[in-house]
């Protein structure tokens, strides 16, 4: 699970292209299905109302789990950064650490999906909503790279500046 990049664009635009696509596979569908509730032609009765109620609930905690667990499993493979690591070696690790986070946020908008999809109720806007939140806090910029990877001063020169990476 590593990317081929000659300098810190190419491998931004290339994570950036990876978790653009996890934002917008699931927006489609999304999309999609609330114009269609808008337009009031879907209308599932797949749940009664009880049911309907406690998965609201249900569907939260999930989702903001999903969220955590993206969040901390995210920390804990950059946890095995070694100061001592080439710069290609940190951003490589950085990658498998963004990556990691964005499949369990991915798996939190894909539950708010289905949630809409059950029971088409508007608090699963709210709860898809979050989930882009969380998404573009996180979103993988330059500065961010430099943060979380507390990198020193000439391989944050290195980044900035777009030199090519050995």
């Amino acid at each position: 699970m590593t990317l081929k990049f000659s300098n810190s664009q190419e491998f931004l635009n290339k994570l950036q292209l990876y978790i653009n696509a996890f934002i917008a596979v699931p927006m489609l569908g999304f999309i999609v299905l609330f114009l269609r509730i808008e337009n009031r032609t879907y209308n599932p009765d797949y749940l009664n109302e009880d049911v309907t109620f406690f998965l609201r609930f249900i569907m939260l905690l999930a989702i903001l789990a999903f969220i955590v667990l993206g969040l901390v499993f995210s920390k804990r493979v950059r946890g095995n950064l070694d100061p001592n690591m080439s710069i290609r070696d940190k951003l490589n690790v950085y990658y498998k650490a963004a990556m990691n986070r964005a499949y369990f946020f991915l798996g939190a908008t894909v539950l708010a999906l289905i949630g809409l999809t059950l029971t088409a109720e508007q608090f699963y806007v709210i709860y898809y909503t979050i989930c882009l939140v969380a998404f573009s806090i996180t979103y993988p910029t330059i500065f961010r790279i430099n943060r979380e990877l507390k990198l020193n001063r000439e391989e944050r020169e290195v980044i900035i500046s777009r030199k090519e990476i050995k």
